[in-house]
């Protein structure tokens, strides 16, 4: 069996769900994504994608034992158990080939961000996410006009981004000088900005050719405007992993992608640092 300890939001689970299927598609087990480490809050905001049909199952649950020995030792009880125990380095996320050799019967922790770990499944993982998102998001008028040709998804991450100072990558500047490479590229294209804080973008995005998106309800599941940014034809995208997703769906011929060139701020070393994603 393949478990693997959640961490993060939607955007990470997916990488960590992507390693996940791989080593189950190698060894033919059964793969268990635990998100018992999550409190009330903290599952409001993951739980969307994990309710899907995955090829997973999802444990939450935890009992007053295992609470009590994390809260103790700070460990989860799967590593007190004899099951190997494979961790990446926080300080170094870059790609590793050694977790694509971890034995059947294994526990992961870590967030995996490279699709060189899923490149032999990048085809049945990208119909499958696909089909998944098109299951909860009904189509609208906002979904049509995304589909169209020259159209470009901006994703700005802000929130949690402005309270942790590894994050800050993606400013002003960085958005501006990016739209402006993409009219280049891209003839007549249309910007459709996503965010967290639409307030601030309203304020900073005034021109003819950009549309802030703002989901309201619908945006507090987070799959919603993961697909709706995978249907536009061209992506700038923010140092998340959630706007990574959504661009990675995307994928053709044609697509335009702009990134940062720095995942972090600090030093932490990501996979951004060894080769561009797209």
């Amino acid at each position: 069996m393949i478990r693997i300890v959640l961490q993060g939001r939607t955007g990470n689970h997916l990488f960590q769900y992507a390693l996940g299927r791989v080593l189950a598609k190698k060894y033919q087990v059964p793969i268990v994504l635990d998100a018992s480490w999550f409190n009330s809050e903290g599952w409001a905001q993951v739980s969307h994608f994990l309710s899907l049909p995955l090829q997973a199952e999802v444990v939450r649950p935890c009992s007053l034992g295992s609470r009590m020995l994390r809260k103790i030792t700070g460990k989860h009880h799967w590593e007190f158990l004899s099951v190997p125990v494979f961790r990446e380095k926080p300080a170094d996320q870059s790609f590793d080939a050694r977790f694509l050799e971890c034995p059947s019967d294994c526990v992961l922790f870590g967030y995996f961000q490279t699709p060189r770990y899923f490149g032999e499944i990048a085809e049945e993982l990208r119909e499958e996410l696909r089909s998944l998102l098109n299951s909860v998001c009904s189509s609208s008028e906002i979904h049509r006009e995304l589909a169209k040709p020259g159209t470009v998804a901006v994703h700005v991450r802000r929130g949690d981004y402005l309270q942790h100072s590894v994050f800050k990558v993606c400013d002003e500047e960085y958005y501006r000088a990016s739209i402006n490479q993409m009219r280049k590229e891209v003839s007549g294209a249309k910007f459709f900005i996503f965010s967290d804080d639409p307030a601030w973008c309203r304020s900073t995005f005034c021109d003819d050719d950009q549309t802030i998106v703002d989901s309201g309800e619908a945006g507090n599941n987070p799959l919603y405007d993961l697909h709706l940014m995978s249907l536009a034809a061209h992506h700038i995208i923010a140092n998340s992993t959630y706007s990574w997703w959504s661009a990675w769906l995307a994928q053709s011929s044609t697509q335009r992608v702009i990134m940062p060139d720095r995942w972090y701020a600090g030093e932490i070393i990501a996979p951004i640092d060894e080769k561009k994603w797209f």
